[in-house]
């Protein structure tokens, strides 16, 4: 196999060669364009393959790659795995580690991430639009019961009902605070209408996913979040268990141990954020409700705080979205509301 690393950035990419030989040799580096990459492959041999970091740039370089025929040949390579113990690091170091580790992939795999097709990062661009627009909203209006406190205003409703906003103008302020109450409230309108207009794209995209009418009849998911879930997971046989997706969501504790020693620290924080978020919402949601979910939640309450409550909730909402997905059909609430023995050990 002839191997190829790509240090791959905003403008520029840097390439290296190891053939069959073994010869590690340097290509001549070239901005990071179509064209310059569909030129450039028009020239490699059929038997090569390519690697790349995840980033953004490398995002693109996979979409070319994809639209030249190499996406069996493409590897979307995560950098914490290539070589952790690097003391030196430049473009040409990186390429050339990224040819050496895909010349022996066969006996020391690369720890590849999943590059999702392009109905999954149509959807995927769609959902996260969605997600951005209500939490700039929220932090929005964050802002202005920040700014009432802070004056010590406190309205009988919500501020932010016609009548809410309406007391609030009358409210005497200072210069500077009502000029910042009225570029909030601009940034709010605004945002609220593009949440509205992402939101009614995202639900006429996602008409075309069976998986996400599934979901939505778990507890504490709506179209929207059911959307980003499906959006951000994609291919299900990625997973081998509903483990190995609970800690993709990086949902579960840091694990510390050496000799005797073991420590459990707060969570891994690991895989895509939007997936977390969506599945804390829903936990957020469903403790609301009278469901197995939500008596796990009041349980939980009893010895833990509010946060790990719902953290552990959102991970048995994960377990539902696999067994929903893996299994086909609806939420069955007898089948995977109960708890697993790993829930059963956290509540102890």
């Amino acid at each position: 196999m002839i191997a190829i690393g790509a240090d791959v950035h905003k403008r520029t990419c840097t390439l290296a060669m190891q053939g069959e030989d073994g010869q590690l040799t340097m290509l001549p580096s070239m901005e990071n364009t179509r064209e310059n990459w569909l030129h450039r492959l028009a020239k490699l041999p059929p038997q090569a393959e390519i690697a790349l970091e995840v980033s953004t740039s490398g995002h693109f370089v996979m979409s070319v790659l994809e639209e030249a025929g190499w996406r069996e040949r493409a590897h979307w390579v995560h950098t914490a795995g290539v070589d952790s113990l690097k003391k030196q690091k430049n473009d040409r170091l990186d390429a050339k580690r990224l040819a050496r580790k895909l010349s022996v992939a066969e006996r020391d795999p690369l720890p590849e991430a999943w590059f999702p097709p392009p109905p999954i990062r149509e959807l995927r661009l769609r959902a996260r639009q969605r997600c951005w627009t209500a939490v700039g909203r929220a932090q929005c209006r964050n802002r202005l019961r920040s700014l009432l406190q802070m004056y010590g205003l406190r309205p009988k409703g919500s501020p932010f009902t016609p009548q809410g906003r309406a007391w609030l103008e009358k409210q005497q302020l200072p210069p500077a605070a009502r000029e910042y109450v009225e570029r909030t409230w601009r940034v709010h309108d605004f945002l609220s209408a593009e949440r509205e207009s992402s939101e009614a794209s995202l639900v006429a995209a996602s008409a075309s996913f069976p998986e996400i009418a599934r979901l939505q009849t778990i507890p504490g998911l709506g179209h929207i979040l059911a959307a980003v879930i499906w959006s951000e997971i994609g291919d299900l046989r990625r997973f081998a268990s509903a483990d190995a997706l609970v800690n993709y969501t990086g949902l579960v504790p840091s694990l510390y141990e050496s000799g005797e020693v073991s420590h459990h620290g707060g969570i891994t924080r690991q895989g895509p954020a939007w997936l977390r978020w969506a599945l804390i919402t829903a936990a957020n949601a469903v403790t609301r409700s009278k469901s197995p979910l939500a008596r796990r939640y009041w349980r939980l309450r009893r010895r833990k705080r509010p946060n790990v409550a719902k953290t552990a909730v959102a991970g048995s909402i994960a377990r539902c979205v696999y067994g929903v997905l893996k299994h086909g059909g609806a939420y069955q609430e007898e089948r995977w509301g109960r708890q697993t023995g790993d829930e059963l050990k956290q509540e102890a």
